[in-house]
């Protein structure tokens, strides 16, 4: 056996050269395998994820839709109160429109509106809403009062 075939070659990357000029490939360590096992199990489970959420979350409809008051503010152009609105479903909600109300008794002093264009599922976002009129002095309603499906 010569010098240059004991030393191996810059370009094999791990591989042993045999004496008949091939090459084999060294051995897959454990470690190696306990890593792809995990990959492995990894991908297996998104995608077992992914069709029970699939198959789950058809046909519901977004009608656990929460809305809270976080503020009102005095304004020039009147008292805008600002809320927060939550879908609590895993269904989504496009052209989510949201009406609010100062009431006086059973009657409706002053009405707005608000529009969201998108409300993903499990998601929230912020609006406000502006009267003309002082919010403190009435019972303030909001609700939700219509959606399309996307």
């Amino acid at each position: 056996m010569t010098t240059q075939d004991a030393q191996p070659s810059p370009h094999m990357d791990g591989a042993a050269k045999l004496r008949d000029g091939s090459e084999r490939a060294s051995p897959t360590s454990p470690l190696e395998w306990v890593a792809a096992g995990i990959g492995a199990l990894l991908i297996a489970a998104m995608i077992a994820y992914m069709v029970q959420y699939g198959l789950r979350e058809r046909g519901e409809v977004p009608g656990r839709i929460d809305i809270a008051v976080v503020e009102t503010q005095a304004g020039g152009h009147g008292h805008t109160v600002r809320f927060q609105i939550r879908n609590r479903t895993t269904a989504t909600a496009a052209t989510l429109r949201v009406r609010g109300e100062l009431r006086s008794g059973d009657r409706v002093v002053e009405a707005a509106e608000a529009e969201f264009d998108y409300l993903p599922p499990y998601s929230e976002r912020f609006g406000g809403l502006i009267f003309q009129q002082d919010p403190a002095r009435f019972e303030l309603r909001i609700a939700p009062t219509g959606y399309s499906e996307p």
